[in-house]
Parts: C-alpha cells; sequence; structure tokens
C-alpha cells in the first residue's frame, strides 16, 4: 500500500544490552501495528517494525528512568495507577507514539491500536469488526492466565537491560511487589513459576484451539496474536535458550508456529546514532540522525 508524503511515525521504545533489539512484550504488540515498506530482507535482529498496517515509522529508545520524565515533558498522562505501599502511584509506560501527521501523542499499546485503525482506516485491521471489547476482555484473561510467570520474568529481563535501566528496573520492582529482589525467582520458586507458565499456555492453547486458523480470528492475526506473541518473544529473547526451546514444543509446537508467523512479517533496516549522545533511533523509511536539537534525517538516494 502506498502512502505518499506520508511522514514516519516516532515509535518510543525501550532498549536492551542486543543493540537494537526489543525487549518489552508491551512494546512488541504496539510493533506489530505496522507492516513495514522496506526493500531490506534483513531479519538479523528478529525485531518487530510496527509489522501490520504498512506505515512508516521510526524508533527512538529510552531508558527506564527516561521514561517519567518523558512524560512530564510533554504534558502526558501516566498510563494507570498501582497500590504501592498503600498509595496509589502513577505508572509512566511505554509504548508511546508521536504521528507527526497528526501532531497527535498517544500513549498505552492498546489505545495505539485503536487511533490506528480509527485514523489509517484503509490499512488492515488489528481490532477488526468492533472486537475492541472483546480484545479487552482477552488482555484481562491473558494476563490472568500467565501471571503466575511474572517474578521470573522480571529476573530473567533484568538481565538484558542496559546498566541505567537496570538499576532503575531492579528498584522499583522490589517496591511495586513488595519482596526483595532475591527472593523474585529462587531455586525452590523456580519449578512453581515454570509449571505456572505451563498451566497458563496450556489455557492460551485452548482458546486457540476453538480458532479455524492458525491466529485468534482465523487466518489473519488480530491485536490479540500480538500478546501472545509479544509474550513468547519475551520468553524468547530473555530467557534461557533451553527455556524457550522447553516453551516452544509445548501444545504441539503452536508457539513456536506463532512467533515464525510473525516473524515474516518483520523487516529491519539499520540504525543511526547522533555521534555523541545516547539516544539510539532506529529508522525503518531511511536513516536517521539524533541530536540534541532534534531529529535530522538523512533520505535515501
Amino acid at each position: 500500500m502506498s502512502m505518499p508524503g506520508l511522514k514516519p511515525i516516532i515509535f518510543y521504545d525501550i532498549p536492551n544490552v542486543v543493540q537494537s533489539e526489543p525487549w518489552s512484550p508491551n512494546t512488541m504488540k504496539t510493533r506489530h501495528v505496522t507492516r513495514l515498506r522496506s526493500s531490506s530482507s534483513s531479519l538479523t535482529c528478529h525485531r518487530y517494525c510496527l509489522t501490520f498496517k504498512g506505515l512508516p515509522f521510526q524508533t527512538v529508545w529510552l531508558e527506564f528512568p527516561e521514561i517519567k520524565p518523558f512524560y512530564e515533558q510533554h504534558s502526558l498522562v501516566p498510563t494507570t495507577l498501582r497500590n504501592i505501599k498503600g498509595t496509589p502511584t502513577p505508572i509512566y509506560t511505554l509504548p508511546i507514539i508521536m504521528d507527526p501527521n497528526t501532531d497527535r501523542w498517544i500513549t498505552d499499546s492498546f489505545a495505539i491500536a485503536q487511533y490506528l485503525d480509527e485514523q489509517y482506516p484503509d490499512t488492515p485491521k488489528v481490532l477488526p469488526n468492533d472486537t475492541a471489547a472483546l480484545v479487552h476482555v482477552f488482555h484481562t484473561a491473558f494476563y490472568n492466565a500467565t501471571r503466575g510467570v511474572i517474578l521470573l520474568g522480571c529476573f530473567r529481563g533484568a538481565q538484558k537491560l542496559n546498566p541505567e535501566s537496570k538499576e532503575y528496573y531492579i528498584r522499583t520492582r522490589a517496591e511495586r511487589f513488595g519482596i526483595p529482589w532475591e527472593q523474585f525467582a529462587t531455586p525452590e520458586k523456580r519449578e512453581e513459576q515454570w509449571n505456572a507458565l505451563r498451566a497458563g499456555c496450556d489455557t492460551v492453547d485452548g482458546w486457540y484451539a476453538t480458532s479455524s486458523g492458525q491466529f485468534l480470528l482465523g487466518d489473519t492475526p488480530c491485536f490479540s496474536d500480538f500478546m501472545v506473541a509479544g509474550l513468547c518473544n519475551w520468553i524468547r529473547y530473555c530467557f534461557e535458550n533451553e527455556e524457550w526451546e522447553e516453551v516452544k514444543s509445548w501444545n504441539g509446537g503452536r508457539w513456536r508456529r506463532l512467533v515464525e508467523a510473525t516473524d515474516r512479517m518483520q523487516v529491519y533496516c539499520g540504525s543511526g546514532h547522533d555521534g555523541g549522545g545516547r539516544r539510539r533511533v532506529t529508522e525503518d523509511f531511511g536513516v536517521v540522525v539524533v541530536s540534541a536539537a532534534g531529529f535530522s534525517r538523512l533520505a535515501r538516494e
């Protein structure tokens, strides 16, 4: 699909120790939402490049300690409140998009999906046939089915973060869950946590088994599939290799096939650096250079 004159959407994501590879399952959901238009066929980073809608985009990486100041700088409303030590506390999360075609800022992956469906109606729908309410319910059910692995996931995921994010993440997650970090994934808890993940996968597999196709709504993926694929790829990136190999074998290989199907939609094109700054940008429609003064784009010849 061609959209001449459309400016790339700016997508804010969390980096990790593997350059230009995504870390968060929440931002992976949104990375699925726009299918990249590009001549490159490199898939070396196995990263989601907003793969479904055919809209150009560029990625700006924010470390965890940068997220709250970024919200405040742009007068964005926190996505949720959580009770931490008895106090309702604002939570500042990614993904965020900024659409220069409309001058709109959108936070939260579900709200971004709704916005892109509404703003770009001629692109494939990620919430088709008025399914937004059902997908929202699915999100809650999916979270409840897999919540038993959250502490293990936090512990594994922290090891893949850059140092400034890792320190922040460990401190804030210990505060959020009210237990010492060392107790998140002890050897004694690991079997229980792993069995909880297996039980959650069995539950979700039962939902997929009712579909007539590979995805929840048949042969075409929707936002709910991107939630599941985001978790699978988080395990793939952040857990031990043998753990991902085990998950791939569960439920008749369903999760391996889901990841392979979404991998086929991905294209990675390259990254740019600002020479001396610490903020990295990946653009999927050319090369981008970032500086303190703002973005400067080098057009593809």
